[in-house]
């Protein structure tokens, strides 16, 4: 299976920080650590390219070498989003969809054209989807049912996907989820109130993993709350 991840772009504005990334020589400030995820979730026997449409624009070559087109975002990235769904489908391409937009508006992506949706989070999600094309189907809806996955067992993001050059900084996460109840945060609906944590030794693989790459630069952590679980935060630390 060839799988062609797709992230789509960003509008323009005082946080795309634009002008500053020139001055650095980077496109962009943070990679979509979403889809490096999925693909390192996926069977590794796939194939995988990975495009973040904020770096560059996916090509003719790109589409035709493609089985599966998978694409995620989130809400400010809609109409990219719907955009790329609809060349997908033109060009009689297999469309899965996930990523926080998707799992809030399921009706919105359907009617873009979307074959699969994967909602929720991935780790549980996935699999189902690996299973129903191996089934022979064709569309589906799959969701967690109110689980939670363990991510400790989440593998280490496929960094090795990335263009490395065209960041100011690189992603990684430690845990999901918060305690808290603001309302205007969806995080705890997506994610939980009882923040999940990763164990030290993963956070320090993912780290290894970018310096082996040759990252030498900023590391950001994209927790929802990282002090979330402060007992685990500081055994973290203290590695």
């Amino acid at each position: 299976m060839q799988a062609l991840l797709l992230y789509p772009l960003f509008p323009k504005s005082f946080w795309s920080f634009d002008k500053t990334l020139e001055l650095i020589g980077r496109k962009v400030s943070l990679p979509p650590l979403s889809l490096t995820t999925v693909a390192a979730i996926l069977p590794q026997t796939w194939n995988f390219r990975l495009i973040d449409r904020n770096v560059r624009s996916e090509t003719e070559a790109d589409w035709e070498w493609a089985d599966i087109v998978i694409i995620s975002g989130m809400i400010v990235q809609k109409p990219d989003m719907i955009e790329l769904i609809q060349s997908a489908k033109q060009r009689g391409k297999t469309v899965v969809v996930g990523g926080p937009y998707a799992t809030s508006v399921q009706s919105e992506v359907q009617g873009a054209g979307a074959d699969f949706l994967v909602l929720d989070e991935g780790e549980i999600t996935l699999p189902l989807l690996v299973e129903a094309l191996e089934r022979g189907e064709t569309s589906g809806v799959f969701r967690s049912n109110g689980e939670k996955p363990d991510v400790t067992t989440t593998p280490v993001p496929r960094f090795d996907l990335l263009d490395l050059n065209a960041y100011s900084e690189m992603s990684v996460q430690f845990s999901r989820g918060c305690p808290f109840q603001c309302e205007f945060c969806d995080i705890i609906v997506l994610y939980g109130r009882k923040p999940r944590t990763k164990t030290p030794a993963q956070l320090l693989k993912e780290l290894q993993v970018l310096y082996d790459l040759g990252w030498r630069r900023s590391v950001f952590v994209v927790d929802d709350n990282f002090i979330g679980n402060k007992r685990n935060v500081k055994l973290m630390l203290k590695e």
